[in-house]
């Protein structure tokens, strides 16, 4: 049975196959700014239909009815959009409206807890930075959500005159962890920051849990944040898509 996994983020589409011995065949378009018909002709065009088609959408209802359309108008599939179940593939959501939970966030802790089923973090480094725990027993503790680093750069710059006539007068010049001009104090201090955030939420669960947990970065942005982490990181792109493929297959 092959089936067809999308994720659709803020800013970026997603897709992987899966027919019963894990993912495979994946892409990724930019959505963001891109007129719908030109990234959807970006999606797979497979000879023979999948069986079934399972989206993961926090872009919002345009694209939602888009990946709709197309789902049936070319494969002739009315797609299955997940939402955030209150317990589901070993996770029990902390949300008192399981459903308003991003389902990104819920899916890639089902990915990270199929592959520990132990004390973990989630995070989501994206057009959103998000942070989700999860204890030993696979209950969600909550998490985090704050700017991530392109919309932490995009806010300084557009409400700070000078900081941003500085960043434009010269490319960024740095000795170290620190800026030595503005440029690179905007980019270092944004991408500190978001580091800073995640070591904190793992110093606190493992505080609470009573050992270390095992943390998953993923997301655009990973690589701008992993090298800054003092404490280990496994670098996980396709959480998402790992987490849909198991809520698809015990659906």
């Amino acid at each position: 049975m092959k089936l067809l996994l999308i994720d659709a983020g803020n800013t970026r589409i997603k897709w992987k196959w899966h027919a019963g011995g894990g993912l495979s065949d994946g892409g990724v378009v930019v959505h963001r700014g891109v007129e719908p018909h030109d990234w959807l002709a970006a999606l797979p065009q497979a000879a023979t239909a999948p069986a079934s088609i399972w989206i993961s959408n926090v872009a919002g209802a345009a694209v939602e009815q888009a990946l709709g359309d197309w789902a049936i108008e070319r494969h002739g599939l009315r797609p299955r959009f997940v939402q955030a179940p209150a317990a589901a593939c070993g996770i029990t959501n902390s949300y008192a409206h399981p459903e308003t939970l991003g389902v990104d966030r819920w899916l890639g802790m089902v990915g990270a807890w199929k592959r520990t089923q132990g004390a973990l973090l989630v995070v989501a480094a994206g057009t959103a930075f998000t942070v989700d725990v999860v204890d030993a027993t696979g209950h969600h503790r909550g998490g985090w959500i704050v700017p991530g680093y392109d919309l932490m750069v995009d806010a300084l710059l557009g409400r700070t005159a000078g900081i941003a006539g500085a960043v434009a007068r010269a490319p960024a010049q740095s000795l170290g962890a620190f800026g030595c001009n503005s440029a690179a104090a905007v980019e270092l201090g944004a991408c500190h920051a978001l580091a800073a955030a995640v070591e904190r939420a793992y110093d606190r669960l493992a505080a609470d849990v009573g050992i270390a947990p095992k943390l998953f970065l993923g997301g655009g942005d990973a690589a701008r944040i992993a090298p800054l982490l003092g404490v280990p990181a496994a670098l996980e792109p396709d959480l998402v898509l790992e987490g849909l493929a198991i809520f698809a297959m015990e659906a």
